[in-house]
């Protein structure tokens, strides 16, 4: 049986996922930017974790899925990259699991039937939701994942989970 393979947010490296750990670990450039400054040596780190870029497709399927479940807003484009490579490697080489502990990382992965990590780094369970955008000044509710300011009343829109 072949080690686990896992795909590694940052936060997975400020844990010390891919020091102390056994398994197949990968992660995106960009998360690799993020984490750079953390000492993490790059002759160590290219020896503990494959590091790759998704393909333009798994990142397209992300982004529609993110505007789906409302999560787009709340994800940067490292996010999207981890997201699409975790899709990308759970497809090539099955058996992969996705390490996070972002709400909306985790969310968009489950929805995208992306084998999560059995718990988030920060520990408990985890279940799948679904975003509303609404206004807290005049109570209006949005679909429209762009919106950031109320039309109605001008105040800043928020989201909350969907109790459908």
């Amino acid at each position: 049986m072949s080690e686990p393979a896992y795909v590694l947010d940052s936060t997975a490296f400020y844990a010390g996922i891919p020091y102390q750990g056994s398994g197949r670990y990968f992660t995106t450039y960009l998360v690799l930017e993020e984490v750079k400054h953390h000492n993490v040596g790059s002759s160590f780190l290219h020896s503990r974790v494959h590091v790759t870029e998704p393909s333009p497709d798994s990142v397209s399927r992300v982004k529609t899925t993110a505007v789906k479940t409302g999560d787009a807003g709340a994800l940067s484009q490292t996010d999207l990259s981890l997201l699409a490579l975790a899709l990308d490697l759970s497809r090539d080489e099955g058996g992969v699991s996705l390490v996070s502990d972002d709400f909306a990382v985790r969310n968009v992965a489950a929805v995208l039937a992306i084998p999560l990590a059995p718990t988030s780094i920060k520990g408990g369970g985890w279940k799948s939701i679904a975003w509303k955008i609404y206004c807290r000044g005049c109570g209006k509710e949005y679909t429209n994942p762009k919106l950031t300011v109320c039309p109605v009343c001008g105040t800043q829109l928020a989201r909350k989970a969907s109790s459908a």
